[in-house]
């Protein structure tokens, strides 16, 4: 049976064929054109163009939020017959990044849907087309990792006004009916702080790496490590902070620049692994080896850096943990899951015993994990996020 909207367009095209019939006869009379009257021809064309054009948009619209039919072509990169998510990233390259999308790829296979995955490349504007692109696709879902919280928020609300569940990884953007996976970084920046300070005794010079301003995790995390620093260890003077986009050929040519302008930096802090991987190897080379880092997001490259003491501490989110959970969060969406509009990923604080037992010393205790531990909970991500899981293990106590 013809569903209702093939009837409404068949409707139409008869509609639009009757018109440019009227537009004829009523300019004749028994088959001869009245004197002094244009020949219709060209409107009865245009009428009928017109009524070709309703009847083939009509048929080509897939509603929001729907699985690509099987025998349409889905948006590049995706499969037949499978909801499909449209992820907007920060970057594909870096190491975070291309972490995250190998374990998102896995989610997806697992929850029965397929990934579409684009890079913003350090551009707000191409970050914005990529999410008006996928709207016109209609995808199942948007996964978004903003550059600007501000800026996206007009995209945001178009697509969520379309139908279509957006999550914004890792970021806090309040748009119109979209999620937030987040981080507890305000805390967790704060440590990082603690563990600075006592390390260094109250005493000495660090500088931050932070990604984009207007960046809501960089945003946070810079706040917290610099007002905690300032309020608990004033002895310890934050000599520098420096944005890099996330880039870490940014994070290496500014540490070039600190070890001439600070020859007595003693620390590096990182809002995100990959920045500290590149300061370290960069102040190494510089004939800084004793320069220390503390960083944030528990990559697997940095654990030879806390093996050896060069690191006192990371926070393990993980980039196949962040992948894997966000790609599951928007499959559910994608599938009418009634999630919390803000759900928080579990993170753990990481150091070594013998730096744990340092810091003890100097005033500062808290829950850690060891690197290997770390490493063992990074693999772990299908059994915390996968699909035989209920929904409320999408997210912790904030």
């Amino acid at each position: 049976m013809p569903s209702a909207s093939s009837l409404d367009v068949v409707f139409h095209f008869c509609l639009a064929f009757g018109t440019a019939f009227q537009i004829c006869s009523s300019r004749s009379v028994m088959g001869r054109a009245e004197p002094g009257t244009p020949l219709p021809g060209w409107r009865a064309l245009l009428a009928l163009l017109l009524a070709v054009g309703i009847a083939v948009s009509g048929c080509s619209m897939t509603p929001p939020g729907r699985m690509i039919d099987a025998g349409a072509a889905p948006p590049a990169g995706g499969q037949p017959g499978l909801p499909v998510i449209g992820v907007s990233a920060i970057d594909l390259t870096s190491s975070f990044f291309v972490g995250m999308r190998s374990a998102g790829e896995e989610a997806a296979a697992d929850y029965g849907v397929t990934t579409v995955w684009q890079s913003a490349e350090g551009s707000v504007e191409r970050q914005v087309s990529t999410i008006q692109n996928f709207v016109n696709q209609r995808v199942s879902a948007i996964l978004i990792d903003p550059l600007d919280k501000n800026a996206l928020q007009p995209a945001i609300a178009r697509a969520t006004q379309a139908g279509i569940p957006v999550v914004t990884m890792g970021n806090k953007i309040e748009a119109d009916g979209n999620h937030s996976t987040l981080y507890h970084d305000a805390e967790n920046m704060a440590m990082v702080a603690r563990a600075t300070g006592a390390y260094l005794g109250g005493r000495g010079e660090v500088a931050l790496l932070v990604g984009s301003r207007g960046n809501y995790v960089s945003d946070t995390r810079e706040q917290a490590f610099a007002s905690t620093l300032q309020r608990e260890y004033p002895g310890v003077r934050l000599v520098s902070v420096q944005p890099t986009a996330f880039d870490a050929r940014k994070a290496s040519n500014t540490t070039v620049t600190w070890m001439t302008t600070y020859p007595d930096l003693d620390l590096i802090a990182c809002i995100s692994g990959p920045l500290c991987l590149s300061a370290k190897a960069t102040a190494s080379s510089l004939s800084r080896p004793d320069l220390k880092v503390a960083g944030h997001d528990g990559e697997q490259d940095l654990q030879p850096l806390l093996d050896n003491g060069s690191m006192i501490i990371d926070v393990l989110t993980g980039p196949e943990r962040v992948g894997y959970w966000n790609v599951a969060v928007g499959a559910r969406l994608a599938k009418g899951a009634d999630l919390p509009r803000d759900l928080y990923m579990p993170s753990y604080f990481i150091t070594t015993d013998a730096t744990a037992a340092q810091l003890e010393q100097r005033g500062l205790t808290f829950p850690y994990v060891t690197p290997e531990h770390a490493a063992e909970l990074s693999r772990s991500y299908e059994s915390e996020f996968g699909p035989s899981l209920p929904d409320s293990e999408m997210t912790t106590v904030q």
